[in-house]
């Protein structure tokens, strides 16, 4: 299922957990970037594509 606002996520290196705050999307490419929260409060911006492959619903 596509990521979105609000969702859990996991850092794919550190493990850290984190909440989906805001998505942005790329025109050009329709790559999305995550901007999430992390636990420890630093916000991280991170494309879609480091938490694994693409759903398309």
């Amino acid at each position: 299922m596509r990521l979105k606002t609000g969702d859990c996520v996991e850092h794919p290196q550190t493990k850290k957990k984190g909440y989906i705050i805001q998505i942005f999307q790329n025109p050009a490419c329709f790559i999305r970037t995550l901007v999430i929260r992390w636990e420890d409060g630093e916000i991280e911006e991170l494309e879609e594509l480091e938490f694994g492959p693409l759903d398309d619903e």
